[in-house]
């Protein structure tokens, strides 16, 4: 029998994380998506759906509180990916792409897409709000969507690994509360220096 490569170790391990996220047999993966991209797109999108109008109204510049919108909508993130199987499997797939190769480098190019989207989205949501008056008006917008963006991936990649560490949907609040209280800090850290 011949051993098989670590690269394709890892790509079996990948359906079968994908096969469980869609509660489907790796056979029915490979009838249906002509590759783990093609499954994981839309995986990820069919997850996000509902979490996209939310987000939506994040950035539409009519939204007269684009802060409590976020927030709304990062909570909601939390909860799911606490709460429910796909998102955590999703997740778990995502945070684990950069290790691998082959195929997945599509997969991870796109990822990387969709999160410069959000960046921008929390970019956009974020003068918004300085627009309002609900954040400090030197506010360095790359900072605080930075600042945002990696402490909440740091958050949920820590909970996807230590789950006994952190109850990710009762420390939801203090964690967004903790965010939002240090980006409108009139003098804050993520404000902008002469």
């Amino acid at each position: 029998m011949a051993r098989r490569t670590k690269e394709e170790a890892q790509q079996t391990r990948c359906h079968i994380d994908i096969a469980r996220a869609a509660d489907l047999t790796r056979g029915a993966i490979y009838w249906h998506f002509k590759n783990k991209e093609e499954l994981f797109v839309s995986l990820w999108e069919e997850l996000c759906q509902p979490l996209s109008h939310q987000l939506d109204a994040c950035v539409a510049e009519q939204e007269p509180d684009p802060l409590g919108k976020l927030r709304s909508f990062l909570k909601e993130v939390l909860v799911k990916i606490s709460t429910n199987p796909a998102h955590q499997q999703m997740f778990t797939i995502m945070f684990n792409l950069e290790s691998l190769e082959g195929e997945a480098i599509s997969l991870r190019e796109h990822m990387r897409s969709q999160s410069a989207n959000f960046f921008r989205d929390l970019e956009t949501t974020l003068a918004n709000a300085v627009r309002l008056g609900q954040l400090p008006r030197g506010l360095d917008l790359q900072r605080a969507a930075t600042l945002l963006h990696c402490t909440l991936d740091g958050y949920i990649i820590n909970w996807l690994h230590f789950p006994e560490r952190i109850d990710l949907t009762r420390e939801a609040d203090f964690l967004l509360d903790s965010l939002f209280a240090l980006i409108a800090l009139p003098n804050g850290p993520a404000v902008r220096r002469p």
